[in-house]
């Protein structure tokens, strides 16, 4: 009985475990509750995926310091065609073919698209989400683009105030995957009204209607991820005050709450294990920690060398691993166990994204963006560079690098090839071919040939700038030394 007991458990485990790494689909902001955004684009296409690269419309004058150029794509599938989706500054959600960078529709709203589109599908019917600036949160066809229905968290007022909705996820309210949950912050300043809140609604994916809607301060958000914590549906988020949260999917209420020395700029990451399931954080205190899922008690803690802007992502395996980037320009590798470092991996600007794990094909590796203005590709096991491509400089001279929650990394597999897709601050959405025999994308050459060059400029114009010299003092002591008639 004891055998069979134990055996039933395992059964019951397995399938829970390997759904907790595998992302099906991209229902997060990062495709699942571990972050990894990385996912196999089961599509009927036949067309092989290659480098393409689009500009949306062109707007460089309609955008401000301070916004973010693009949404963190999101990645899935419509019939027989992969797509990628992202939000842009102009008001404008994008839907591309993944594989050729075709765009396919264009939908508009009345507000910046700050957050990551989220895709959902229960076998009868496919969903997007996205939520924008102006408040509303839209449900779109993802096969033609077709709004199908819209629901505003906040009243808009014209006035002198603004909202940021953080990306949807998609989980359950009750007992199936049956609503979205809105991180929001709204702030009016006018004179007559000034006021800031914050919270959480939950919309029927159905209809959209309220589901209930949860308080939460003043500050802004992160965007939510959604986890099956001991059969009860939770929610983890973070704020810009430091509270690092956990909502009940059901009904909002806040089964525990820990403060951050600073601010949280990116949701958390989530493992299960046998403990109940390890939460990892970071802020811009700089500080990585591991936490008890069930009631926030710290297990660990790792110091970076600078603030920490993006979400940290998982691995699960023989050595689960946690990789977070920080702006000390460094890539960490630690150990979820005890958060003890495994590898880094050092560039030439601040880390501010958050990383893609591609786990699986013959050549695993994670990719992040940093303010050296390029998407690395480093060995997942040992932490070693494989290549780099400039992705271009920022639209706008930017004075705090980390005001905004610039675009992070996506990948996808299409017909057997990992592509990368990252939006990047030059205004251009990138696809990039990480196979080693179709990589497009320039390996990161050493600066050593730039600082060689001086020497080979400057000493033939030195040499030149001496010979004309001396010809002109000769010429004129010849001038002096001739007699005057």
């Amino acid at each position: 009985m004891k055998l069979s007991g134990a055996l039933a458990v395992v059964a019951l485990l397995l399938p829970w475990r390997a759904a907790a790494t595998e992302c099906e689909i991209w229902s997060q902001s990062r495709c699942d509750a571990q972050n990894q955004a990385a996912i196999e684009l089961r599509a009927g296409q036949a067309t092989l995926p290659r480098a393409w690269s689009f500009d949306g419309s062109g707007r460089v004058w309609g955008y401000e310091p301070g916004l973010t150029v693009w949404s963190s794509p999101a990645l899935g599938v419509a019939g027989d065609r992969p797509l990628v989706v992202a939000g842009n500054y102009d008001h404008t959600l994008y839907c591309l073919d993944a594989a050729t960078g075709e765009p396919l529709w264009r939908f508009t709203t009345g507000g910046p698209i700050y957050a990551a589109p989220v895709f959902f599908h229960d076998g009868a019917r496919a969903m997007l989400f996205a939520a924008s600036n102006d408040r509303i949160v839209y449900a779109i066809d993802p096969a033609s683009g077709r709004q199908i229905w819209v629901h505003a968290v906040e009243d808009y007022r014209p006035t002198l105030g603004g909202a940021r909705l953080a990306s949807p996820c998609v989980g359950g309210a009750g007992d199936k995957d049956d609503a979205i949950f809105v991180p929001y912050w709204v702030w009016d300043r006018s004179l007559a009204n000034s006021t800031q809140s914050s919270g959480v609604m939950a919309l029927s994916i159905a209809d959209g209607r309220p589901l209930w809607r949860k308080a939460l301060g003043d500050s802004e958000l992160t965007a939510a991820i959604f986890v099956r914590l001991q059969g009860r549906g939770v929610l983890f988020l973070g704020s810009s005050s430091g509270n690092l949260m956990a909502l009940a999917a059901g009904n909002g209420d806040v089964l525990w709450q820990r403060a951050e020395l600073d601010c949280v700029r990116n949701p958390p990451a989530f493992l299960p294990d046998a403990a109940g399931g390890l939460l990892v954080t970071g802020s811009k205190f700089g500080t990585v920690r591991g936490l008890e899922a069930k009631s926030g008690v710290e297990r660990w803690q790792f110091r970076t060398g600078d603030r920490v802007t993006g979400s940290p992502a998982l691995l699960d395996g023989k050595t689960p691993k946690v990789l977070v980037g920080s702006y000390d320009r460094k890539l960490h590798a630690l150990s979820a166990a005890d958060g003890s470092p495994l590898w880094q991996d050092t560039t030439r600007g601040g880390v501010y994204s958050s990383p893609a794990l591609i786990a699986s094909g013959s050549e695993p590796m994670v990719l992040f963006a940093a303010w050296d203005h390029m998407l690395h590709a480093t060995d997942l096991a040992r932490g070693q560079p494989i290549f780099s491509a400039y992705t271009g400089a920022p639209l706008w001279n930017v004075a705090g690098m980390d005001d905004s929650n610039w675009a992070s990394p996506a990948a996808g597999r299409i017909r057997g090839r990992w592509m990368a897709f990252v939006g990047s601050y030059d205004g251009t959405l990138r696809a990039l071919p990480l196979e080693a025999d179709e990589r497009s994308a320039p390996e990161l050459r050493s600066n050593l040939w730039f600082w060689l060059s001086f020497p080979m400029f400057l000493l033939p114009a030195a040499g030149l700038a001496l010979l004309l010299t001396h010809r002109e003092r000769r010429r004129r002591a010849a001038a002096a030394s001739t007699p005057a008639r």
